[in-house]
């Protein structure tokens, strides 16, 4: 058994994490029909029967660009929950958590640009192209992250993409309900990802030749 003192950050803040992700798919669900029903669509508009909806409507000067950029915390939530355990996925995994990240600055920054008047209007839409960005890394995340991950889990990050499209679809609203459905995979990785004695126990290589961990000649 790891002595605590000895686990990696990755396995000490595992539950920690989880949270974070689960946190950070509700923010999202929660705001969504907010947003979604200040852009014109209908599917959400039954929430308003909630006086608590009604209150956070017109407590908003701008719904839209206010729920809107607060999707920035669930871009920032999911990607540092991810950050641990996709970093030992190889560089596809780190490139995949770093998008997310990076994603709520740019959401923000979206929708604060949303309007025609705005100075960089330009910018309105870039969180969506960031998080399919970052789902389509899944691809090579599933290809860096080596057998530790297990098949299924690096099948899981391969359709990272395909998933969270469908989720879209199937919710109505970007980037949203996206970050529902990929808040809800994060949870999946972060209770299955490989533990430390994953990467313990087996022999690191240097050159294509098999160096024992153990200290002990070949």
């Amino acid at each position: 058994m790891i002595a605590e003192a000895r686990r990696s950050f990755a396995d000490r803040t595992r539950w920690w994490r989880l949270a974070l992700a689960v946190a950070g798919g509700v923010w999202a669900a929660v705001t969504m029909p907010l947003v979604a029903t200040a852009f014109g669509s209908p599917m959400y508009v039954w929430v308003f029967h909630f006086p608590t909806y009604v209150w956070a409507y017109r407590w908003a000067d701008d719904p839209y660009i206010t729920f809107g950029a607060f999707a920035g915390l669930s871009f920032l939530a999911i990607g540092l929950a991810l950050l641990p355990d996709l970093g030992r996925a190889g560089w596809g995994g780190t490139v995949m958590a770093w998008l997310l990240i990076a994603g709520a600055p740019v959401c923000v920054l979206s929708y604060l640009s949303s309007p025609s008047s705005a100075p960089l209007h330009f910018l309105w839409g870039w969180e969506g192209i960031l998080l399919f960005l970052a789902c389509g890394f899944g691809v090579a995340a599933a290809a860096t992250a080596g057998p530790r991950w297990g098949i299924g889990l690096r099948t899981l990050l391969g359709f990272t993409f395909l998933i969270v499209v469908v989720g879209t679809i199937a919710l109505s609203y970007w980037p949203h309900a996206s970050l529902v459905v990929l808040a809800a995979e994060a949870v999946a990785i972060i209770i299955a990802a490989p533990r430390d004695p994953a990467f313990q126990d087996e022999p690191a290589f240097a050159g294509g030749t098999p160096v024992p961990t153990d200290g002990s000649p070949l």
